[in-house]
């Protein structure tokens, strides 16, 4: 069956292509062909503007020389010429290569920048191009970079930002690896640092520990190594607590003592998971002074905490008055 449908097939395109219509159609695409063909020639023989990406390499850079600034890695130059020549740029765009020599622009040890003039950016691209060709702009049009011969300065790196928790978390901790960089540059350039910070991260709304690699924001003329950080944002989870404090007199003369009604209050407190069996009682003191009783004129003592743990936040004491009274005690 299947061979009997090929045979149909070949034979329907056989009796077609020695039909008068199949000929009509040969001419027609022929004739097309032909004017498509000048078409283009006449196209390709005008005038366009093209934009041309040509690469940009630093050459003979000495030993014990560090480029701090680098030159931009491509050249946009837009041209104008005819469509026969922008087809070649179109398609060996492989050939052009734009080499900057160091050597040639060294001015000697006291120097640490090197800056090309439209002109002189204008001559190298000229040499990548063919003699027809028309330049119209050049992005950038000044080429320069920054070097420095060997000089470096160790500084620590600061985060440079806004760290944000979810409402019933809390920022535990914060820190950067690593914690100093190494920065090249002219020493004029070093001497004024004294830090680098990262470029401006906003981290939001986090409920686990967080890990960003944030580049390093370095100054124009300055190469830090390693260009970028980790940041690690740690965060705890809040929690009840409370505990049972006494109330404590101080100060008190001989054969004088305090005594409250009740004699405890209890400490209530948000804590992070972390440090729940952490706190207890003994890190917080509720204690008064004799002086101070004394310049009370009632019999009402408001309770206050002396300190507060690290960590711990909204505290409440309970009862927040206790009544009291300077109890006299028998002497030896």
């Amino acid at each position: 069956m299947d061979r009997e449908r090929l045979r149909l097939l070949v034979e329907n395109i056989r009796t077609f292509l020695l039909s008068k219509k199949s000929r009509e159609v040969f001419v027609f695409l022929f004739f097309l062909a032909v004017s498509a063909g000048f078409w283009l020639l006449q196209t390709l023989h005008e005038e366009y503007e093209m934009e041309i990406h040509i690469p940009l390499t630093l050459k003979n850079v000495p030993t014990g020389t560090v480029i701090t600034t680098e030159l931009p890695e491509v050249v946009t130059v837009t041209v104008k010429d005819r469509g026969t020549t922008l087809l070649n740029y179109f398609t060996n765009r492989s050939e052009r290569h734009i080499e900057v020599d160091f050597a040639a622009h060294d001015r000697g040890i006291s120097y640490d920048h090197v800056q090309l003039s439209h002109s002189e950016a204008q001559k190298l691209v000229l040499a990548q191009l063919l003699p027809s060709t028309r330049i119209i702009s050049i992005r950038p049009d000044t080429l320069e970079y920054f070097y420095t011969r060997g000089i470096q300065k160790r500084v620590p790196v600061v985060f440079r930002g806004h760290v944000d928790t979810n409402p019933m978390y809390y920022l535990a901790n914060m820190k950067v690896e690593p914690d100093s960089v190494t920065v090249w540059g002219s020493e004029q350039l070093l001497d004024s640092l004294e830090s680098v910070s990262t470029v401006v991260t906003n981290i939001t709304d986090i409920t686990e520990a967080t890990v960003r690699t944030i580049p390093i924001a370095a100054n124009r003329g300055t190469k830090v190594v390693p260009a970028e950080v980790q940041f690690t944002a740690e965060v705890d989870i809040y929690t009840e607590n409370s505990v049972k404090v006494p109330i404590i007199g101080t100060n008190f003369p001989a054969g004088y003592s305090l005594r409250t009604f009740p004699s405890y209050a209890t400490i209530s407190f948000r804590i992070g998971a972390k440090n729940y069996k952490k706190v207890t009682k003994e890190h917080f003191v509720l204690t008064t002074t004799y002086e101070e009783l004394i310049a009370n004129p009632d019999s009402v003592l408001t309770l206050q905490l002396r300190s507060i743990p690290e960590g711990v936040s909204q505290v409440k004491i309970t009862p927040a008055t206790v009544q009291y009274l300077i109890e006299q005690t028998e002497s030896e």
